[in-house]
């Protein structure tokens, strides 16, 4: 039993001295952890956006994507991605979003490697392992949620500023109302972290936005038009969401960031200017934003993305106070699951979706689940 247990520490101080290969095994290890925690669903109208790919050449003539509302016609990004890669039929559609949903996990991680430091790693980590962003990709397969968490990542964790202004176009392509919100939630922080320095890069960045919103609306008025969501959103009834709302508040914000709360609340970062705001913002986002989302948590868990990664890839975070909170937390944001708010329900797929999944990936369209 010696020897194994020295060949394990020997492993891990080997992984702890590269900080590269420290970075693939925690991120290797968050997705380990959050498919054990979460589990695997699938998207209810994944085959919608299914079709949508077998038409991703003019989503216009998609049957599926123009039932009801049509609002999905503006969610189309990872249709065209798996259209044109050719993962066309049912069983390479959900293949390509499993892949996808993966690298939605894992990059926040690799994308906090650093040649000089461990620490960003090992604040990605809790936040991914501890916080709303494994379960949004992980619950939501076949959808697009995973397409905007990886160009959100993109975005605000690139040192490059075009590749940025990209990964916003993309976003706001994709989902354009969580792109203006990650927007205006990521500018603050920015302008902390770089000042008049980034300017360039605040200038590029809202002109990236506002281009792929623009882009999108046209592309779905021409394609016949797509339901606004907050259209869908008012025509709730506003006693129920109210009710809804205040029942499930601290679950909502709770699951918004997980064991993330307790990084804020570590007190050199909350006692300075960049924590302060970040605490700030991260309560506004979860307070507001379930008031006009149905799916609270989820789209709360997707803007706040923005200033959190922001802050872990680019701030100037003191090695102590990173390695302190990497002690304390690290094991919790391993085993506590985070559920997500959807409608007055916490939603937690764990593993009862595994013959649907089967199903799916042999080939069979499955509506409603």
């Amino acid at each position: 039993m010696a020897q194994p247990l020295e060949s394990l520490k020997g492993r891990v101080r080997a992984a702890s001295s590269s900080p590269l290969v420290f970075a693939l095994s925690l991120a290797a290890a968050a997705l380990f952890v959050t498919v054990v925690k979460t589990g695997i669903g699938i998207h209810p109208e994944w085959h919608r956006l299914w079709d949508g790919t077998m038409h991703w050449q003019d989503i216009s003539q998609s049957p599926l994507l123009a039932e009801g509302d049509a609002s999905l016609r503006s969610n189309v990004v990872g249709s065209w991605l798996s259209g044109a890669l050719g993962f066309s039929s049912a069983h390479r559609y959900l293949f390509f979003a499993f892949m996808l949903s993966a690298v939605a996990v894992v990059l926040p991680v690799l994308m906090a490697y650093r040649k000089d430091t461990t620490s960003r790693v090992k604040l990605a980590f809790i936040f991914v392992a501890g916080g709303s962003l494994a379960p949004i990709a992980l619950t939501w397969i076949g959808g697009y949620d995973a397409i905007s968490i990886i160009a959100l990542t993109i975005a605000v964790m690139t040192r490059s500023v075009w590749i940025s202004s990209l990964a916003w176009f993309i976003l706001a392509l994709n989902h354009s109302s969580v792109a203006l919100f990650a927007l205006i939630a990521w500018l603050p922080i920015a302008w902390l972290i770089w000042n008049r320095g980034g300017i360039i890069r605040f200038v590029a960045s809202i002109g990236s936005v506002a281009a792929g919103a623009l882009a999108m609306h046209a592309v779905t008025d021409a394609w016949g038009g797509s339901t606004d969501r907050f259209a869908l959103f008012k025509a709730l009834p506003y006693d129920a969401i109210l009710h809804t709302y205040l029942t499930m508040l601290p679950f909502t914000v709770f699951s918004v960031l997980g064991i993330g709360w307790v990084v804020l609340a570590d007190r050199n970062i909350r006692t300075s200017m960049i924590g302060r705001v970040l605490m700030v913002e991260a309560l506004a986002i979860s307070l507001v934003i379930s008031l006009i989302a149905i799916d609270a948590s989820r789209i709360a868990g997707l803007i706040v993305i923005a200033p959190i990664f922001a802050w872990v890839s680019h701030a100037n975070i003191a090695s102590a106070s990173a390695e302190r909170i990497w002690r304390r937390t690290w094991l919790v944001a391993v085993i506590v699951p985070v559920y997500l708010v959807w409608e007055g329900a916490l939603l937690h797929p764990g593993w009862n979706h595994l013959e649907i999944v089967q199903r799916a990936l042999d080939g069979q369209v499955i509506r409603g689940l």
